[in-house]
């Protein structure tokens, strides 16, 4: 092997040892996140960017600027932690025949459940019931207003089988950006169900829905 070759994959095989180090990774493909009309965004391994959202993703945390709101999250198979604007963050969360996180994000309130192809999930004041569909999540939203339906956000399966703290992470941050009434002083008070509710088999919370 000639010193130039060498010298060549020496170079190679330390950097790919400092990115290890570090917790980068491989770029990978693009997709996008979130509701188009709003908060559009475009996720790699590596980053997630939109018109007012710039983050940096590591193996086990994100961190930048979410719509303007400096977000640092940090994440493990147990829980969620870090901040979001200037409130705290603490998911719980669990896996096995569901996924579910449970906890405040910035501050509000959060419940997500998915089980198969059906999502359950409340946001601050939202409260969401989603049936997969290509390329995301379809269904209805409750805002302690007028129903919602025919309501969508892009979060592609891709995104559903990264580990479970990182899509629970990425997957608040999509209903988040394009909730509106988000608020993390929020009432639990002017939800439409109970917490516990979130804690049950769906079927018992989506007859609401029917």
């Amino acid at each position: 092997m000639s010193r130039a070759l060498l010298l060549s994959s020496l170079l190679c095989l330390t950097v790919g040892c400092a990115g290890a180090s570090t917790g980068l990774r491989a770029e990978g493909e693009k997709v996008r996140m979130g509701q188009r009309s709003a908060e559009p965004m475009v996720v790699t391994n590596r980053y997630i960017t939109g018109p007012s959202s710039s983050i940096s993703l590591r193996n086990d945390g994100l961190r930048g600027r979410f719509r303007n709101q400096p977000v640092e999250l940090q994440w493990n198979y147990q829980n969620v932690t870090g901040v979001f604007g200037a409130q705290p963050t603490r998911l719980e969360l669990s896996e096995g025949d569901d996924v579910r996180a449970s906890g405040t994000f910035g501050g509000a309130p959060v419940d997500l459940l998915m089980k198969g192809d059906v999502l359950v999930a409340r946001v601050g004041l939202c409260a969401y019931y989603l049936n997969r569909v290509e390329g995301g999540f379809s269904g209805k939203r409750d805002c302690s207003g007028p129903l919602e339906e025919g309501f969508s956000v892009d979060f592609p399966e891709s995104l559903q089988a990264r580990p479970v703290g990182e899509m629970a992470s990425l997957l608040t941050l999509a209903l988040v950006s394009y909730t509106d009434t988000y608020s993390p002083a929020v009432s639990i008070a002017r939800f439409s169900a109970p917490r516990e509710v979130l804690r049950q088999v769906p079927d018992t919370y989506c007859r609401k829905y029917q």
